[in-house]
């Protein structure tokens, strides 16, 4: 299995050489770096620590798949501030080799009784064109994650299509698409060619129907279709990465003894070689 990578995210307080060291120690190939100053990678680096990030991925014999940054179009007030931001994370991504950068679009919310604004779906299209646009340049693309208002194949098939822009992608976050009731065939079956990565998680729903997000669990312990997943992706001539998004950052849930990465990392490592046997390409 040569395509597992996992985000950093719950790497905060970590060193980049940390990081890459349990990457190669568990048998990762990529890393998705979380943008940031606890995450050892920002886009306020200099440009030697930059050169100095990208001799250590290729020394190790790393990848970087993206920057998960946490810029989040609605079409609203603060939207310049983001475009702003994410300018800077281009750069980045394009100085540090990553093909993409994440953004989400919409509202966080956990509960479906949760008042949140309505967005400005025209505005954030526009948005997101402008990101593209800027991106080109950098020989970077624009990768949304199935989140929000857009956590479907049914929402974010016609965004891109609205967008329409090559460098525009999408993440394909496991979990959230099941938590709007669309099945993964549906899912895959709308957005195809255009997933350009994958984060893998698990998880089962709560029993108060109000709550909007699930439970998590380990990989392989929740109600995720995991297997079929990953076989509907091989049918779809997916040849992304196999991203762990573990996030005891904000899972209480996840923020029990047991649930370090230094236990979970190597789990996932075997689960994804063994239980799905996901096909090499």
């Amino acid at each position: 299995m040569t395509r597992l990578g996992f985000s950093t995210l719950p790497c905060d307080g970590w060193s980049l050489d940390e990081m890459i060291q349990i990457a190669k120690r568990c048998g990762f190939s990529a890393l998705e770096l979380r943008e940031g100053t606890n995450w050892a990678i920002s886009a306020e680096m200099n440009a030697e620590m930059r050169r100095t990030a990208v001799h250590k991925f290729d020394e190790a014999g790393l990848r970087i798949s993206n920057i998960g940054s946490s810029v989040c179009f609605t079409g609203h007030e603060g939207d310049l501030e983001q475009h702003e931001q994410l300018q800077k994370v281009i750069v980045l991504a394009s100085d540090l080799k990553a093909g993409g950068v994440r953004i989400f679009l919409g509202y966080f919310r956990n509960r479906r009784d949760q008042p949140v604004p309505t967005v400005d779906y025209d505005q954030i299209v526009r948005s997101v064109r402008e990101a593209c646009e800027y991106a080109t340049s950098y020989g970077v693309e624009i990768w949304i994650e199935t989140h929000n208002e857009f956590a479907t194949g049914r929402s974010l098939k016609k965004l891109l299509d609205d967008v329409d822009r090559a460098n525009c992608a999408v993440i394909y976050d496991i979990i959230h698409p099941l938590e709007e009731d669309e099945s993964p065939q549906d899912t895959i079956a709308l957005l195809g060619s255009r997933l350009a990565h994958v984060h893998m998680k698990d998880g089962v729903p709560f029993a108060d129907k109000v709550e909007l997000s699930w439970k998590y669990t380990k990989v392989g312990e929740g109600d995720v279709p995991i297997s079929a997943i990953i076989q509907l992706l091989n049918q779809a001539d997916y040849k992304g990465c196999y991203s762990l998004e573990w996030e005891t950052k904000w899972r209480k849930e996840l923020q029990l003894p047991g649930m370090e990465p230094e236990t979970i990392f190597p789990a996932y490592i075997e689960f994804m070689r063994t239980a799905c046997q996901t096909r090499e390409k």
